[in-house]
C-alpha cells in the first residue's frame, strides 16, 4: 500500500504531505499531514520487535496508567477498528497526533530526571504483556557473549567488559526488585509541549530502576569531561519523580546502572561494527566503532568518579 494511504486505515484522510523523520535508529517514522493536521506515522521494525502486537498491547496499558495524570503524558495512538495499530503488506503501522515542541528537554537535566522518575512511579503496579518487546533486552551477559562470538574487540577491552559483567552480576541479584521501566530513558525521548510527553514506549519492560537512571546519566554526560552539575540535577529530579518508592537496595544499585548502560551500549556498538545486519539502522561499521570508543571512554570516566557520583545519589535518596 502507498504510505500516503495508510492513515486511511485509521479513519483519517490520505496524507497530502509526507516526509521521513530520521531522528530514531530503529523504526521508520514519517510526518504526515492529513486533513490539514500533522501526525506521526510509524512502521514498527519487525527485525528488532519480533512480537509487535505485544508491544502495542503494552502501549495500551501504558496509556491507561497515564489516563489520570495531568502534568505528564504519553502519546495517544489512534485506533484502527478495535486495535491501536494496522497491518498491511506485512508491516505494522501506528499513528498519533504530532506534538509541537515548545522547549528542549535536554536543556533541563532535573526535569528529565523527574519525568522518568514519574514514569516509573505512575507505572508502579501495572502489569505488562507476558511477551517481552525485545527478548533479552538489557541483558549485558547476552550482548557480551555475542560480542565474544564475533571476536569484536581487543583482548584488553574484552577483559574490562568481562570484569564489568562480573560486577553487575554481584549487584543485580534475584533479590533486587524489578519494576516497570521505560528502558530507553534519555531527554531525546521527552517532548516538551503543552505537557511533558514521554515517547518511544516500545522498550517499556520489567527491569531495575537503575537501568533508567544509568541511561539518563549516560545521556546527559555527552562529553568526555565529567559533568557533575548535570549528574546532580538529573539525580535530584529522578528522586523527586520517584517520590520515595525505591528500597535501600535499589538506591545502592543506582551507580552501577550507569556502568551497566554505558558498557552495554559500547558492547552493542562493537558488535554492530562487525556484522552486516545492524541493530542501529543507518550506521556504518566505522560509525559504530567510533561510537563504541566514545562509550568506552565514558565508562572509564564514570568509573573514575565513583565516589562523587555515589555521594550525589545518597544526598538525594536519603
Amino acid at each position: 500500500m502507498d504510505i500516503c494511504k495508510i492513515p486511511c486505515l485509521f479513519g483519517l484522510s490520505e496524507a497530502s504531505e509526507l516526509s521521513e523523520l530520521n531522528a530514531g535508529h530503529i523504526n521508520r517514522t514519517f510526518l504526515a499531514v492529513c486533513g490539514g493536521k500533522k501526525y506521526v506515522l510509524q512502521s514498527l521494525n519487525s527485525f528488532v520487535f519480533r512480537a509487535p502486537e505485544a508491544v502495542m498491547d503494552n502501549i495500551s496499558r501504558i496509556e491507561a496508567a497515564f489516563a489520570e495524570a495531568s502534568d505528564i503524558a504519553v502519546p495517544h495512538f489512534i485506533a484502527a477498528g478495535d486495535k491501536n495499530y494496522a497491518v498491511t503488506d506485512g508491516e505494522l503501522w501506528r499513528i498519533y497526533s504530532y506534538i509541537a515542541v515548545t522547549a528542549d528537554a535536554a536543556a533541563d537535566a532535573a526535569a528529565a530526571g523527574r519525568h522518568f522518575g514519574r514514569f516509573i512511579r505512575i507505572m508502579d503496579g501495572t502489569e505488562l504483556n507476558e511477551t517481552p518487546s525485545i527478548a533479552g533486552f538489557h541483558d549485558f551477559g547476552r550482548y557480551f557473549s555475542e560480542l565474544a562470538a564475533l571476536d569484536g574487540a581487543e583482548p584488553e577491552i574484552m577483559r574490562k567488559l568481562d570484569s564489568l559483567r562480573d560486577k553487575l552480576g554481584q549487584v543485580f541479584t534475584d533479590s533486587l526488585k524489578k519494576r516497570v521501566i521505560h528502558g530507553d530513558a534519555k531527554p531525546d525521548n521527552i517532548i516538551i509541549g503543552e505537557a511533558p510527553t514521554i515517547i518511544d514506549l516500545d522498550t517499556v519492560m520489567y527491569g531495575y530502576a537503575a537501568i533508567d537512571y544509568g541511561d539518563l546519566v549516560r545521556s546527559v554526560c555527552r562529553s568526555k569531561d565529567f559533568d557533575i552539575s548535570s549528574v546532580r540535577s538529573m539525580t535530584k529530579g529522578f528522586s523527586q519523580g520517584l517520590g520515595g518508592i525505591l528500597s535501600p537496595q535499589e538506591i545502592s544499585s543506582l551507580y552501577y546502572g550507569i556502568l551497566w548502560l554505558t558498557g552495554e551500549l559500547a558492547v552493542r556498538y562493537l558488535a554492530d561494527s562487525k556484522r552486516g545486519n545492524k541493530y542501529f539502522r543507518g550506521k556504518s561499521s566505522a560509525d559504530c566503532l567510533a561510537r563504541a570508543e566514545e562509550l568506552l571512554a565514558q565508562l572509564d570516566m564514570f568509573s573514575s568518579h565513583e565516589t562523587e557520583i555515589k555521594e550525589i545519589i545518597y544526598e538525594y535518596f536519603e
